[in-house]
């Protein structure tokens, strides 16, 4: 397979320091966030910027926080900056924790630490449904 032929990777999708976000978020691919969210997060890889501030669930292939956590964190691979602020239990497959960090919570390796979430992807869009049955929503 040539370099033409492979799916070019997408860029991730940024909340932006000036939103806040209520509601749960997931995505295929990465998201960064620089913002205030209040809620669940399930992505592909997850980057929490330094003056994030989260109260949810993250849950994610690779996790990397800077910034402040109040839930729980899930991921195969997790890395805490000397900046993060962590509130809650974290499950990993490999975890890095840079001196400064702070953890206030239960640390725990496991072979499939995404096994445990209650977070899933949608089943199927309703608009996509529509489309196939036919009809088109507005």
């Amino acid at each position: 397979m040539t370099d033409l032929t492979k799916k070019r990777k997408a860029a991730p999708s940024i909340l932006s320091h000036d939103m806040h976000v209520v509601g749960q978020i997931v995505s295929d691919g990465d998201i960064q966030i620089e913002c205030k969210l209040d809620g669940n997060l399930l992505s592909h890889a997850v980057t929490v910027g330094e003056d994030a501030v989260i109260s949810g669930e993250i849950c994610g292939e690779v996790v990397t926080i800077m910034g402040r956590v109040d839930g729980t964190i899930r991921g195969r691979q997790v890395h805490l900056a000397a900046t993060s602020e962590v509130t809650g239990d974290i499950y990993h497959g490999a975890l890095a924790i840079e001196s400064g960090a702070q953890v206030d919570g239960v640390v725990k390796r496991e072979k499939d630490p995404l096994s445990g979430t209650t977070l899933t992807k949608p089943v199927e869009p309703v608009a996509e449904a529509a489309d196939e049955a036919g009809k088109t929503t507005h």
